[in-house]
């Protein structure tokens, strides 16, 4: 949202609004906080909240201007492109229409928040050496299964074997369930590419989180790109600058439905169930950015 320009108070409240609810948007899709509690992310976005409210105070607060000069020639108002302050700012569509669909994505997002303690796991992992490393094959542990030519595959074999790892303690042999390879079974004295930590040797890292990082950067950052030059595309510059002037029909239920989308991020940020969910309230919460734009787009 934005002020109208008659008003330093509403100006710096509006300004304050959207450069905390930016910088906690921000903050989500960089990660800052990996794992809940999401602290600054909730710090920014209850400032922003704490500026909408003052901006709506301000807005009624705000007392209307006399008109001294109403029987003396008006200037005229500055035209877009002249260079006043009076016409529109030609990048609030691209603060509209990107915002909405970051806002949206990194809503959706959080409700990927690893927990607590996996989260906490994962930290020690890395920290004692989390990565990948060619170990050798020792032994087989059971038959080679091969798996037939399909209309989606090449023929392969899964193998389950023994591995010697090098922990910090000393060499230890692992068992390693279903190893691939392509050509023939794998045997005895093989090198094979193993995930571990060399400091453990019973924790295992699921795979399935770094597939999913890797799933939304190919598949969802495209398609935020894609519907912020959308909604861009669909917005005018002069329409948008409207709605810097504080309409409480308009602006109060946006409001309204904004902070229900923050309340429903509480769950995941903070990790408390409601009603045995946690993650569901944050996925509801990723379409409030759409609704409210819905609701001002039809108010007005």
């Amino acid at each position: 949202m934005y002020t109208s320009g008659g008003s330093a108070a509403t100006r710096i409240c509006g300004w304050g609004m959207v450069v905390s609810a930016g910088a906690a948007v921000g903050c989500s899709l960089a990660g800052v906080s990996p794992y809940p509690p999401l602290t600054p992310e909730l710090a920014l976005a209850g400032a922003s909240a704490l500026f909408a409210v003052a901006w709506v105070v301000a807005s009624y607060r705000k007392p209307k201007e006399p008109d001294h000069f109403a029987d003396r020639p008006r200037k005229p108002r500055a035209r877009r492109g002249s260079g006043g302050s009076g016409g529109p700012n030609p990048a609030l569509p691209y603060v509209f229409g990107f915002g909405i669909a970051l806002a949206t994505v990194a809503a959706f997002l959080v409700v990927f928040t690893p927990s607590t303690a996996r989260g906490q796991w994962e930290e020690r992992m890395l920290a004692a050496g989390y990565g990948e490393f060619e170990v050798p094959v020792v032994r087989l542990s059971g038959e080679p299964e091969f798996v037939p030519a399909g209309q989606d595959n090449d023929a392969y074999y899964l193998t389950d074997v023994v591995v010697r790892v090098p922990f910090t303690a000393g060499p230890r042999e692992v068992v390693v369930e279903g190893m691939y390879s392509a050509a023939e079974p794998l045997a005895p004295g093989a090198e094979v590419a193993v995930y571990y930590a060399p400091v453990t040797e019973h924790d295992q890292v699921e795979e399935d989180a770094l597939f999913l990082s890797f799933a939304l950067a190919v598949w969802v950052w495209p398609w935020v790109i894609i519907a912020g030059v959308i909604l861009k595309s669909q917005m005018e510059a002069s329409d948008l600058h409207r709605l810097r002037r504080f309409r409480p029909a308009v602006h109060l239920p946006a409001l309204g439905i904004l902070s229900a989308g923050l309340v429903l991020l509480l769950p995941t940020a903070l990790e408390f169930q409601v009603a045995g969910y946690d993650r569901l309230p944050a996925f509801l919460a990723s379409f409030t950015p759409a609704l409210a734009l819905t609701w001002v787009v039809r108010a007005s």
